[in-house]
């Protein structure tokens, strides 16, 4: 890649209306976990508790900052509106229009895509917006999202099936 060369940018897309929206900046950091549940069984005389393979919960992406500077998205090809972005991630926390029934009666999923890093389909499970300058006309310049993801599996995973994707 030639020094001047920009990396792939992360990007976000909400899997009812298709609509994807490319992230300014890509995250500084990203903290993937997963939490192994065991069922401890006390067996009486016993020494120690017996572990007992539950479930693998859910892969979380936590804090995941999104950085949006309303200067430097004027010098990017296109009209990019960093409020866009703020209704974009909005718009992933409540059910959409017209639904009906338990299940379709949620926020959309995600599909959360960071080339050479990882793609996930997921759920937003929290947003924090922080403004961190104003202009005079007190439009907001400069936020960061903070936004914590949680992926969505409609099938079985298994051990070898995550080595295949390295």
């Amino acid at each position: 890649m030639p020094f001047d060369a920009r990396p792939p940018r992360c990007s976000l897309v909400n899997i009812v209306t298709g609509e994807a929206v490319e992230c300014l900046f890509n995250p500084t950091q990203l903290v993937e976990k997963v939490q192994v549940n065991w069922n401890r069984l006390a067996v009486p005389g016993l020494s120690h508790q017996v572990l007992q393979y539950q479930s693998t919960g859910n892969r979380e992406l936590s804090g995941v900052e999104f950085y949006l500077d309303r200067v430097f998205a004027a010098e990017q090809p296109g009209d990019v509106d960093i409020m866009e972005f703020r209704a974009f991630l909005r718009a992933l926390t409540v059910p959409p229009e017209a639904t009906e029934g338990v299940a379709a009666t949620a926020p959309p999923r995600t599909l959360f895509i960071w080339p050479g890093v990882l793609t996930v389909e997921a759920v937003l499970t929290g947003v924090e917006f922080q403004y961190r300058q104003f202009g005079v006309d007190g439009r907001a310049l400069v936020y960061a999202a903070n936004v914590s993801f949680e992926e969505i599996l409609d099938v079985r995973v298994t051990s070898e099936a995550l080595r295949e994707e390295v």
